[in-house]
């Protein structure tokens, strides 16, 4: 993508060189190793639309590596035509030319791509690869590294900091489900108060290992709406499940009571540990989910009441971009953050900078998260993508004289790097 303006150029050379705080990331222990071309293509984001405009039977024969390239090329080829202009296949194609030095994907290129596939389960072709995109840290949320991390033996993959997953400890409907969430420490649970102070020390844990905010992703399986329930109808409802170790409360609706409790007890710690809360909202990764509970502005009764808790409001909020604006200019607690969106929807992005600019300090910004599950070539893909949204909008707003040239270079640093750094208090 290219801006119209003639300050594009100049604007999107000084993106370049700027290092990024990549603010969303899945990184593990364990990145794929490209064995298949076909998987390397679709890997990430590309298989929803390839299911968006296909079937999950097309998909199916696509995972099928037991088939040749022959084989399932004509269902890729059909699919590639109907999807190679989305944000998604703009990813594809960047990695296609980039890491495979294919212009086209033909049957050919994946025939081609064969003896090149990447192996990013190695450490120094990983951190090449984050180099390359001038990615300077990465904030990395992963549930299954809890129990590592509190061990001590975690290795973080290059330029990492762990972030705190939260929700799991405040979706509880089970005995045994609450047994699990603690047994890293090794004591039983019997009470609420038993359970709180058992959260605080892993969350504690975390942060000293180095933990820079916490994570919630609850909108993929309940509204964001939470409400504000009293101790004691939450405890007669934690009560109810921990007397019978067979009993399971039914989720989202029975259990909501608690979990609304809970979520806000987990607020108080958050101030008190000075981490901020990063909170999925908008676009949901997998198919078929009701987009209308993740809606941020469903949260603005958890950003009032807790106004000395820094929230940072994932995704842009697609495609609700006018509720978050709304958000982040009235509320001193509210920072925007564009991980995922510049590939899910590049113009709305491009847009959405224009009138953040123009109605929310640019200081409330976070304009990159790569939001992959380890795949750093589409991470590369996607901080290539992320500049280019920045410099367009930018270099428009230089164009129709908002502000000067220096100035949008200084708001792009700090949409990329600044405002994060500080923001999660990094240090970089």
């Amino acid at each position: 993508m290219i801006g119209k303006t003639k300050y594009y150029p100049e604007i999107r050379d000084y993106c370049e060189k700027i290092p990024i705080v990549d603010c969303h990331d899945h990184s593990g222990e364990c990145e794929p190793r490209y064995t298949d071309p076909i998987r390397a293509i679709k890997s990430g984001y590309f298989t929803n639309d390839i299911q968006s405009a296909s079937s999950e039977k097309d998909l199916r024969i696509l995972d099928d590596v037991s088939l040749s390239l022959e084989e399932r090329w004509p269902i890729l080829e059909k699919t590639w035509k109907r999807t190679c202009h989305t944000g998604y296949a703009q990813v594809t194609k960047r990695v296609l030319k980039k890491f495979y030095g294919e212009d086209e994907l033909t049957l050919e290129a994946l025939k081609r791509m064969q003896n090149k596939l990447l192996d990013l389960s190695d450490e120094k072709t990983f951190d090449s690869i984050l180099e390359d995109a001038n990615i300077a840290v990465r904030l990395v949320n992963r549930w299954l590294i809890r129990d590592k991390i509190l061990d001590g033996s975690y290795k973080l993959t290059p330029r990492a900091r762990i972030v705190i997953s939260l929700s799991n400890y405040h979706t509880v409907r089970s005995y045994s489900e609450i047994q699990e969430l603690i047994a890293p420490l090794n004591i039983h649970i019997t009470s609420l108060d038993d359970y709180l102070d058992a959260c605080c020390k892993i969350f504690d844990i975390q942060k000293k290992f180095g933990a820079v905010a916490f994570k919630d992703l609850s909108a993929y399986e309940r509204t964001i709406n939470f409400g504000n329930p009293s101790r004691e109808e939450a405890e007669k409802l934690f009560n109810l499940v921990m007397e019978d170790p067979r009993r399971n409360a039914a989720y989202p609706d029975e259990i909501k009571p608690l979990g609304d409790y809970l979520f806000h007890a987990f607020m108080h710690m958050a101030r008190d540990m000075d981490l901020p809360v990063q909170i999925h909202t908008g676009q949901l990764a997998h198919m078929r989910n009701d987009i209308v509970k993740t809606n941020a502005i469903g949260l603005t009764k958890i950003i009032e009441l807790h106004r000395d808790v820094r929230f940072d409001l994932f995704h842009a909020n697609w495609p609700y971009s006018g509720e978050l604006l709304y958000l982040a200019k009235n509320y001193p607690n509210v920072a925007i953050d564009f991980c995922w969106t510049n590939i899910i929807d590049p113009v709305y992005c491009q847009n959405m900078f224009k009138q953040a600019l123009s109605c929310v300090p640019h200081g409330k910004i976070h304009g990159y998260g790569s939001d992959f599950l380890g795949s750093v070539d589409r991470a590369w893909a996607h901080a290539q993508i992320a500049r280019d949204n920045i410099a367009i909008a930018l270099s428009d707003m230089v164009e129709m004289e908002y502000l000067g040239l220096d100035e949008a270079k200084e708001v792009a640093y700090a949409w990329l790097f600044a405002n994060a750094n500080d923001y999660f208090r990094l240090n970089l």
